[in-house]
């Protein structure tokens, strides 16, 4: 793929320092946290979801997702969710950021069938050259990034997975968003089958990222797959 003059040569983050940098949290939820879900802390609106969803799959989904949204303080902050086979993630900042955060857990499909379908077309044609063995890693690197942004970007997501491009050039991972406002994101790897995703607008400060796991509340330490940021841009920076 070709390079984009929008990229930072070297994206800022700094994962669980104490630094004066601008602070994100990104909280991994278990499946034990259904054990903490309780239907009276919730609000009307995710009452009605509640009893709505018939579905065993997706009820456990939910109730681990807002068992977490119930132990953490989100007060004066802005928050995404993401949820999928009893995980769910948590990214908050600070009030009025733009944010997103997508959790996807790796299982058997034809990637490469899905990429062809949705994906831009210099994304496809490095997954159909990636060795087999990495494959799937790549591919759920390049749709939870997509699907973080598509949340922080508000945008549909068929539209996010065509116009949210990303590509790793020598070992570094680089971009193009269709805004003109500073970006950056991180995904992680948790576990071996678990990816995730946190993506942020409009900051061109460096940004420091906690992690955290519950139950019970520990700090995390995980890798990360892939990290790029852009800068502002006064041209368009979505792709042809």
């Amino acid at each position: 793929m070709h390079g984009n003059p929008h990229a930072l040569a070297t994206p800022r983050f700094s994962l669980n320092g104490q630094s004066t940098d601008t602070r994100l949290t990104l909280w991994l939820g278990l499946p034990s946290a259904r054990e903490h879900f309780d239907s009276s802390t919730l609000s009307a609106a995710d009452q009605a979801r509640l009893a709505g969803r018939r579905n065993s799959r997706r009820r456990a989904d939910f109730e681990v997702s807002r068992a977490l949204l119930a132990t953490v303080d989100l007060e004066a902050t802005a928050y995404s969710l993401s949820h999928s086979a009893e995980r769910a993630a948590l990214l908050i900042a600070p009030d009025g950021w733009q944010i997103g955060v997508d959790l996807e857990m790796s299982r058997p499909r034809d990637v490469l069938k899905l990429a062809r379908f949705a994906f831009h077309e210099d994304e496809v044609r490095a997954l159909e050259s990636a060795a087999p063995d990495s494959r799937q890693t790549l591919f759920y690197t390049l749709w939870t990034l997509k699907e973080s942004f598509a949340k922080a970007l508000q945008l549909e997501l068929v539209d996010a997975l065509r116009q949210c491009v990303f590509w790793n050039e020598d070992g570094r991972w680089h971009g193009r968003v269709p805004i003109r406002s500073a970006w950056g994101a991180i995904v992680f790897q948790p576990r071996p089958d678990i990816f995730v995703a946190a993506a942020w607008i409009g900051r061109s400060e460096a940004v420091s990222l906690q992690l955290w796991e519950w139950p019970p509340k520990q700090r995390a330490d995980w890798p990360v797959i892939a990290a790029c940021a852009g800068a502002p841009s006064s041209a368009d920076a979505a792709p042809a």
